[in-house]
Formats: C-alpha cells, sequence, structure tokens
C-alpha cells in the first residue's frame, strides 16, 4: 500500500462553529487577556528598553451596550507583528513558542467568535509604525 500525506488543517470554515462552544463571558475575555500578558512577557525586554524599566502591562476590557453592543479589549504590549498574521489568525495554528500563555492557537479566534459573527483586530506592532486593521465576518467566511 502506498502512503499518501493528507492535509487535515481546519479551513476558515471551522469559525463558524466556534460560537457554540461552553464559553461564559470572563472566560472568553480571560483569553484576550492571556494574549496580551503572553505578549508583554514574550517582549518585555523590548518594551522596558523602549518605555523605561518601570514599564507596566496595562490591559483594557470596555463595555458598551450599545445598541450595538461593542467589546473593545486594548493593551500596550507588543502588538502582532506583519509575519504573525498567518499563524495569529489561521484556527489552530500553533505558536512557535509554545512556552507562554499561548498554547493551542485557537484563544483569540474562539473568544472573538463566541462573542460575536464580526470582530476586528487593530494593531500597531513593536518595532513596526503602522496600524493594520483585520475585519472578520464569519458569517461571509463559509
Amino acid at each position: 500500500m502506498k502512503e499518501a500525506a493528507v492535509d487535515i488543517r481546519p479551513g476558515v470554515s471551522v469559525l463558524s462553529v466556534l460560537r457554540h462552544l461552553n464559553y461564559s463571558p470572563w472566560y472568553a475575555l480571560a483569553e484576550f487577556v492571556d494574549n496580551s500578558v503572553d505578549s508583554f512577557l514574550k517582549h518585555r525586554k523590548k518594551l522596558e528598553e523602549l518605555h523605561g524599566d518601570d514599564f507596566k502591562l496595562v490591559v483594557r476590557i470596555d463595555l458598551d451596550a450599545g445598541p450595538p453592543a461593542r467589546i473593545r479589549i486594548s493593551d500596550n504590549a507588543a502588538g502582532i507583528a506583519v509575519g504573525e498574521y498567518g499563524r495569529a489568525f489561521r484556527p489552530a495554528a500553533v505558536p512557535i513558542d509554545r512556552s507562554g500563555l499561548s498554547e493551542f492557537g485557537m484563544g483569540m479566534k474562539s473568544a472573538a467568535c463566541w462573542f460575536a459573527p464580526r470582530w476586528s483586530v487593530r494593531t500597531c506592532a513593536l518595532g513596526e509604525n503602522v496600524e493594520k486593521l483585520v475585519r472578520f465576518d464569519i458569517e461571509k467566511m463559509r
């Protein structure tokens, strides 16, 4: 029998089922906070070089009951570098460095999809001078 490799990586359509996860709001919000903390810890030295040794991570969660209702999570960590976009926004793309809080490559995507079918990420990564916006509309991805 001849062996063959089969690509079984999940496609973007997997994002549409994430709204059915057994999450609670605090758990989903914690996924975003984990990403901020992980980014801070992985880039702490560079952040302190840039902002001083007393630099502290700040994560804000702003809730707007709307309508339209909105949740905004912001931080002063290192952002998402352009070279990381493929991994950061692809479902189940495991991080190269799994030693921190980001282990499975699903946290941000699963939490965001659980909250809403349309969400976005605005980021300006450490060492980059351009702010970027990535928008997701899960219903249009099917």
